[in-house]
């Protein structure tokens, strides 16, 4: 009985050790940083399907321990930069050796505090996904984007809701760049999962890639709120083609005009100063 017993309990202690293992998502830890305005908590994410690990950093609404509501998801690429840069870069960073002023960052934090507190959007969540060094695959469909977005739906999104409220019938999307490209075959193809989709200067069509040749060949969302915008520097100017024909197309198929925000920035840039103004305007049109 006790050699029964013995490997019973053994057995049981190896499926534990398996599942610690195997487990997709760290406990939360508060993430603390002068830059960081509201409550994060920071996790680390190991993906199966992607065969990588990387940083999850979980933004609360104020009020959000007061009560039971479910809350909507959005899930913005680039996720640190979300919040802050420890060399500037995209987020808020520190003071740069040559005293120059760090690079302005995307302060998605305070915008969305900002905007919830003053009513001008409802109370949502916000996951920032840190990139790895192959971003520039998963980003982009035509590589590894489509096991990006299998991570993201089958391993990390099920995860968080098992320890977060969240609303499973509003998870949205944003990025940049290659992050505004993900973000658009999120919200066209996994749309049975993203009913929003942010894309700020999308590389729909950028030098050996065509995303929008794949996309003309998938089924056209049935409920999708999408906002585009693109500037008109240099580097936005070459992405410019690639978002007109998209456009184009949405008018052919006849695409809800009431869920589609599309906007050329005239004085837009390929940097997170626009983006940053951007995706304050399409926050307040995706969750007024």
């Amino acid at each position: 009985m006790k050699k029964l017993t013995l490997i019973i309990f053994s057995i049981h202690f190896v499926c534990l050790g398996q599942e610690i293992i195997h487990s997709k998502l760290s406990q939360p830890t508060l993430f603390e940083h002068k830059d960081v305005t509201g409550k994060v908590f920071q996790h680390d994410f190991d993906s199966k399907i992607l065969n990588n690990s990387r940083k999850i950093f979980i933004w609360i609404p104020k009020g959000y321990d007061l009560t039971k509501d479910k809350y909507p998801l959005l899930v913005v690429h680039d996720g640190r930069a979300v919040f802050y840069s420890k060399n500037g870069g995209f987020g808020k960073g520190n003071k740069p050796k040559n005293n120059s002023l760090p690079k302005p960052g995307w302060n998605l934090d305070e915008t969305i505090h900002e905007l919830i507190q003053s009513k001008k959007i409802k109370p949502i969540i916000m996951v920032g996904v840190s990139n790895t060094k192959n971003r520039g695959q998963e980003y982009v469909p035509t590589r590894n984007g489509i096991n990006f977005g299998k991570a993201l739906t089958e391993e990390l999104i099920p995860e968080i809701k098992k320890i977060y409220r969240i609303d499973s019938e509003d998870i949205g999307t944003l990025g940049s760049s290659a992050g505004g490209l993900i973000s658009l075959y999120l919200g066209w193809e996994l749309n049975n999962v993203f009913s929003k989709a942010a894309c700020l200067s999308p590389g729909i069509i950028y030098r050996d890639q065509n995303y929008f040749e794949l996309l003309k060949k998938a089924k056209v969302p049935d409920n999708l709120k999408l906002a585009i915008v693109n500037g008109t520097d240099n580097f936005d100017s070459g992405l410019q083609p690639g978002v007109d024909k998209f456009i184009d197309y949405l008018n052919k198929i006849n695409f809800p005009k009431e869920d589609l925000l599309y906007w050329v920035d005239e004085k837009g840039s390929h940097s997170s100063r626009s983006w940053s103004h951007q995706a304050k305007d399409i926050l307040q049109w995706m969750y007024k």
